[in-house]
C-alpha cells in the first residue's frame, strides 16, 4: 500500500532508536557467542592428558567466550531496563493509523513478549551461575546472590536456554514483518525506527 509523501507519522525518537539498534546489534553478537562457547566447552571433540577422546574443550579462549557472554549479558539487561523505563515515562509514537488492529495487535505483543524475553533471559542466566558458582568473569567476580546447587543450576541453564530460543523466535517474527512492511504494504511503519540520514 503506498502512502502519500505528505503523509505524517511521528518517529521513535533519537534516544528510542540508539536503544534499539543498540540492543539488537548485542543480541545479533550474543546468540552466536552463546552457542559457540557452549559448544565448545560442552561438545567439541578434545583429548584429556592422557591421550583419549573427550567432549569439550576448557581452555583460555573458552573461558574468554564464557567471560564475554556474561558481560554482555548483563549490558543487554541494562540496556533493556533502561529501554523500558524510557519507553514507559516518555511513550512511543502512535501506530500507524494505515495498518488493520489486528496487526498492529499482534506487533504489540510481539514488542511486549520480546521486553519480557530479554529481562527473564539474562536474570535465569545469572541466577544459574549464581547457583553453580560460575560468577568469574574477567578476573573479576560477581556477586553471589544464592548458595550453591548444581543441580539447579543445571535447570535453570535449561530454562535460560529455552529462553534464548524463543527471543530467536519473536526476533525473527519482528524482522518478518519489517520486511512485510517495507517491501509488501510499503507503509512508514518501519520508517519510525531507521535512523534519520544526516543531510
Amino acid at each position: 500500500m503506498a502512502q502519500d509523501p505528505k503523509y505524517a507519522l511521528p518517529t521513535y525518537t533519537p534516544t528510542a532508536r540508539a536503544f534499539h539498534w543498540l540492543i539488537a546489534l548485542l543480541i545479533f553478537i550474543q546468540f552466536p557467542l552463546g552457542f559457540y562457547m557452549s559448544y565448545r566447552g560442552n561438545e567439541m571433540p578434545s583429548v584429556n592428558e592422557k591421550g583419549e577422546p573427550v567432549k569439550g574443550v576448557w581452555d583460555a579462549l573458552t573461558g574468554y567466550l564464557y567471560s564475554s557472554h556474561k558481560l554482555l549479558g548483563l549490558i543487554v539487561l541494562t540496556l533493556v531496563v533502561l529501554r523500558l523505563l524510557y519507553r514507559l515515562t516518555q511513550g512511543a509514537p502512535r501506530s500507524d493509523p494505515t495498518v488493520p488492529p489486528a496487526l498492529t495487535g499482534i506487533s504489540h505483543l510481539v514488542h511486549w513478549a520480546l521486553y519480557a524475553l530479554l529481562i527473564a533471559v539474562p536474570v535465569l542466566g545469572y541466577l544459574a551461575i549464581s547457583y553453580g558458582d560460575f560468577l568469574d568473569i574477567f578476573n573479576f567476580r560477581l556477586p553471589m546472590l544464592t548458595v550453591k546447587n548444581d543441580d539447579l543450576s543445571k535447570e535453570i541453564f535449561e530454562w535460560h536456554e529455552l529462553g534464548a530460543f524463543l527471543i530467536i523466535g519473536f526476533v525473527t517474527l519482528h524482522i518478518i514483518a519489517a520486511v512485510y512492511h517495507y517491501f509488501v504494504r510499503r507503509d512508514r511503519v518501519v520508517e519510525r525506527m531507521i535512523p534519520k540520514r544526516v543531510a
